[in-house]
């Protein structure tokens, strides 16, 4: 099937560890990757996926040392150049921050979950409509419910098809 539509995929920390390093369902996510042009995340999924290869190596011993730091320059390099040419939210203003920690109370998520949630409705890519809305790309399922609930499209990678 010839897809006719561009869309945006914001994929979440959940979904960024599953492409840089191998776990249960990473092949579904680099399968997916490889096919979608348009990929970016928040700042703050950025700083979470380097926290959780930093427990999966230093903590867990899930990854090798040497996983650790190719996979999170990887990443890094990845943010770097896609940061450069998406203008997302402010997430350091109040009227920004007041609106996620609604949503995040809302939910009972976290802040990062809550910005994410944010950044598709409000940020960069949210003028996207019909076909061409921006999805969610997440293996978190509380973070899925809600963002749903709020209206998103979303790609729930560990039990569903993908889009």
């Amino acid at each position: 099937m010839v897809r006719t539509t561009v869309r945006a995929n914001c994929f979440d920390a959940s979904a960024l560890v599953k492409y840089y390093v191998e776990e249960e369902g990473s092949n579904i996510i680099r399968e997916y990757w490889q096919n979608e042009p348009t990929r970016y995340t928040t700042l703050f999924c950025y700083f979470e996926a380097l926290s959780v290869l930093k427990v999966k190596w230093k903590y867990k011993k899930e990854i090798t040392e040497d996983a650790y730091h190719t996979a999170s320059f990887s990443l890094t390099g990845w943010f770097r150049y896609v940061s450069q040419r998406i203008h997302d939210l402010d997430f350091t203003s109040i009227s920004v921050f007041d609106r996620a920690q609604d949503i995040a109370r809302k939910y009972s998520l976290d802040l990062s979950d809550a910005f994410q949630i944010l950044s598709v409705k409000e940020g960069y890519f949210s003028p996207m409509a019909r076909d061409s809305r921006t999805i969610l790309v997440t293996a978190d399922e509380g973070l899925a419910k809600a963002a749903r609930n709020e209206g998103i499209k979303v790609w729930y990678c560990m039990k569903e098809p993908a889009p």
